[in-house]
Order: C-alpha cells, then sequence, then structure tokens
C-alpha cells in the first residue's frame, strides 16, 4: 500500500468523468480545482464532473479548492496568448478588453498607480512571467500603463502569473474576488482550501474568519509557501494553519532558485514534527506534460520528498493540460511506493524519535506511540483506529508506523479529510451503541480494504464507552 497521498490539478486535459475515473483508479487520492482558472459556470461543470466521477469510483476522494490569493497576474488574450519577442516592448494597462503582443490587462490595476507613484525608481525593475520563463524589463510608466522590454520572450498565455522580486505589493489578504471564489467552491463541494501566497499566520488568521463566517467552520486550511515572507514566518504559519504546501513554482521565482531544496526539506521537517501534513508541488514530473516517461531527476526530486516525509505529491501541468495524465499519476504512484519501501526511509523514524512535538492530549499521544511500538513488536499487519474525528488516525500517522493505518469513521466530511493525511485508508462506518459493536464493525470494515486477511494480527485503537476517560483509551490487540 502505498502511503503517500497524490494530489493532481484537474484541468483541460483530464476534465471528462472517463479520464477523472481513470486517474483515481491510478491513485488521486485528492482532486485540486485552481480558482485562477474557468469562469463559474465552467467551475460548476468541473464540480459536478469530479463529484460525479468519485461517486461512480466508489473510492475516498477529496476536492482541493486553490484560491488566487494577493497574487498578480495578466488577463486574457483575443488568441489565448501572445508571443513576447526579445528586444520588444510590451505593456502592463490598467484597463484592456483582449490582450496581444503589444500589451495584455493586469488584474491587479492598482500596481500601474504604484509603479507611477515611483516614478524613476520603478525603471529598471524585472517583472518575472509565467513561472520565471518570460522576463520584462520597466521601461516607463504612464498613467495608464507600465511600458516593458521584453528581456526573455516566450508565449504567454491567459491569467499567467507576474512575479516582482524583492518588491512587496500591500494587498488585502482575501480580496473580494477570493471570498466569492472560496464560498462558491465550498458550496460546490470542495473539503479544503490551499491559501496561495501566505505572507504571515496573520494571512491564515483572516482567511479562517472569513470560512467560518460562511458556515463552513470544518473546512481545513492549507497555507502554501510561495514567497520570502512566508517562508519568514513559517513555525507561526503551521500553527494556525491544517497543513503546508511547498509551493515550488513561485517560491522559485521569488526567492533565488538556490535556496529551494533547503526551504523544501525544513518545511517537510517542521510539519512532520507537528503532526500536520505537507503537499510537495510543482513540476514533479513537469517533462510528462509531453513525455510517457519521467525523467532520472524528476524521479529522484519524488523519492528525496517521500525520504524527507512528505504527506502527499502534486502534479499541476501534468495532469491539468499534459498528454498523459493518467501516466503521471502511475508514474507518481510506483515512484512513491518503492521510495517507502526504500531503507532509506527508515531515517526519518529517528527524526520523529528527536524532534517530534508532544501530543496536547497526552493519553492519546501516548497510545499512538505504544500502538506503532507494539505493532512491529507482535508483527501486526495493520492498526485499525476506531475515530468520530479523525484526530486519533492523524495522531497515529504522525509516528510513521511501518504498517497500514486504517480509521473506521462515521462522517463522509472526516473521511474525506483524511485524504491527505499520510498513511491513512479511511472508510465509512455506521453508529454504533457499545464498544464490542464497534470494534467489531472496524475489523469487518478493515478486512473489506484487502490490507487484512483473515487470521491476521491488528493492532485496535478505540474509546471504552462504559468509563471513558478520553475519545480514544483503550488499546487491544486482534486476530482478524
Amino acid at each position: 500500500m502505498r502511503k503517500t497521498k497524490i494530489v493532481c490539478t484537474i484541468g483541460p486535459a483530464c476534465n471528462t468523468k472517463e479520464m477523472l475515473l481513470n486517474m483515481i483508479d491510478a491513485g488521486m487520492n485528492v482532486a485540486r480545482v485552481n480558482m485562477s482558472h474557468g469562469t463559474y459556470d465552467e467551475l460548476e461543470k468541473l464540480f459536478a464532473t469530479i463529484k460525479e466521477a468519485i461517486r461512480e469510483s466508489g473510492k475516498n476522494v477529496s476536492i482541493l479548492l486553490d484560491t488566487k490569493g494577493p497574487e498578480v497576474r495578466v488577463g486574457t488574450f483575443k488568441d489565448g496568448g501572445a508571443k513576447l519577442e526579445e528586444g520588444k516592448t510590451f505593456s502592463l494597462l490598467k484597463e484592456c478588453e483582449q490582450g496581444d503582443e503589444n500589451g495584455v490587462a493586469l488584474s491587479f490595476p492598482k500596481l500601474v498607480d504604484l509603479f507611477y507613484a515611483e516614478s524613476a525608481k520603478a525603471v529598471g525593475r524585472e517583472l518575472l512571467l509565467d513561472d520565471g520563463i518570460i522576463s520584462l524589463v520597466v521601461k516607463e510608466v504612464k498613467e495608464d500603463r507600465i511600458v516593458c522590454i521584453v528581456n526573455k520572450g516566450g508565449t504567454l498565455k491567459n491569467r499567467k502569473s507576474i512575479n516582482i522580486p524583492g518588491y512587496y505589493i500591500n494587498m488585502p489578504y482575501v480580496s473580494a474576488q477570493d471570498r466569492k471564489d472560496i464560498e462558491f467552491g465550498l458550496t460546490h463541494g470542495a473539503n479544503v482550501v490551499a491559501a496561495s501566497f501566505v505572507r504571515t499566520h496573520e494571512d491564515v488568521r483572516t482567511l479562517r474568519d472569513f470560512i467560518d463566517s460562511i458556515g463552513f467552520e470544518y473546512v481545513e486550511i492549507i497555507a502554501k509557501i510561495e514567497n520570502q515572507s512566508g517562508v519568514d514566518d513559517m513555525d507561526a504559519i503551521m500553527d494556525y494553519a491544517d497543513g503546508i504546501m511547498v509551493a515550488r513554482g513561485d517560491m522559485g521565482v521569488e526567492i533565488p532558485f538556490i535556496k529551494l531544496p533547503e526551504i523544501q526539506k525544513t518545511l517537510i521537517r517542521k510539519c512532520v514534527a507537528r503532526g500536520k501534513y505537507v503537499i510537495t508541488a510543482t513540476q514533479m514530473l513537469e517533462s510528462m506534460t509531453t513525455s510517457p516517461r519521467p525523467t532520472r531527476a524528476e524521479i529522484s526530486d519524488v523519492a528525496n520528498a517521500v525520504y524527507d516525509g512528505t504527506s502527499a505529491v502534486m502534479l499541476s501541468a501534468e495532469s491539468a493540460a499534459g498528454k498523459y495524465p493518467v501516466e503521471s499519476v502511475k508514474a507518481l504512484d510506483a515512484i512513491c511506493t518503492e521510495a517507502e519501501n526504500n531503507g532509506e526511509f527508515t531515517a526519518l523514524h529517528e527524526y520523529i524519535e528527536a524532534h517530534s512535538v508532544k501530543d496536547k492530549n497526552a493519553i492519546r499521544g501516548s497510545i499512538c506511540k505504544a500502538a506503532k511500538e507494539i505493532a512491529a513488536e507482535v508483527g501486526a499487519k495493520a492498526i485499525i483506529v476506531e475515530s468520530a474525528t479523525g484526530r486519533v488516525a492523524r495522531a497515529m500517522v504522525h509516528f510513521r508506523p511501518e504498517v497500514p493505518v486504517i480509521a473506521v469513521v462515521t462522517s463522509q466530511l472526516v473521511c474525506r479529510k483524511l485524504c491527505l493525511n499520510w498513511g491513512v485508508t479511511a472508510l465509512i462506518g455506521e453508529e454504533k451503541r457499545t464498544s464490542d459493536a464497534i470494534t467489531k464493525q472496524a475489523m469487518e470494515k478493515a478486512l473489506s480494504t484487502g490490507l487484512v486477511h483473515k487470521g491476521d494480527t491488528v493492532v485496535v485503537l478505540s474509546s471504552n464507552r462504559t468509563c471513558p476517560t478520553s475519545s480514544t483509551d483503550s488499546l487491544n490487540i486482534r486476530i482478524l
């Protein structure tokens, strides 16, 4: 069983029910919908198709909504894109209905005003578009536009990002557009929100307050770390967020790219120590947008993220716009599985022992740690967790046991929320009144997964309903 989860960005290459079913069958655990692309009519159809595919598959798959965040993007082009040639001028305009090779509108028109106020200071500033593929240098600033010289050319497509290294844009964190997007996405079935361009823990608090205010208190927040401000405040951000995404695309433009490996490893290890989930994202298998096989470097990149302890790995253009979305999922599945079986992976266990942040619930933390050790001693094939909220399952995988963790929950919502947690297979059960009935159901559900079989030894974590001391207070060794 693969323990590292797979997140796939959904786009034109995979937005049919048939393709989504194939991707789920290949191992997709989470479908990511990027709110930066598409109209509400298009997104409504996309959400409906994803939910239909999930229902038909019968598998536990979550939907992740990715916000625009306080970012600047180009608008749309009349032909879907324009070729920018080196040495030519190209303008970023306050207003422009459809862009062409001469210029395009900005998603944040106020940037023109900010540059205009700086006057000569803005001249010579570099703007990086589409994750740094295209480079513009400011030539002059007029009241309605920023006139640039194309330093590095290429084809610029609709709604691509603009990064300005070393320049802080004072934008509100949750914009009016983000508020509309988030409410739309959560209403249409998203289970978790990935917050783009988180700068400080205050951004997470602001987003949390908004999501709570519209009645989605149970929705979890993943803070995307993709700029220097986010890196500087990473510890506080981790404390306020439910999970972290190592968003290497914009990070590699905003921050010198030679810093990325160190930042990635630090973020992953800090999340592992805290028991928070962490997604490693961007260009994991970039070559598979056009090739049916990954490069050797990409294989090593994915494996190293697994060795470091990432909870999940993510496909972006590979699944959204590539030629081989299903093959990309299969490749990730194979690489992650092999990496998890490698002896190098045991180094992570030593790190957890030395740096693990103690569970606030001492009973829960102690019983989960004991379950891992006992499972290893008795040769158990799985650890079965009976959990109403999913907290015990998460506490259990914090210790990274060698065997699968099978969580039996009574809520579809909790089941979906566990899709991003390393090593958890979540199943829906019925409400039972007695401890014996709950445990019997959990063991039967575990057998249905095929991860365990009749005669196997398992460790079962449960609550003693007759004399409860905590949500989970009992550990049993059972033979199925």
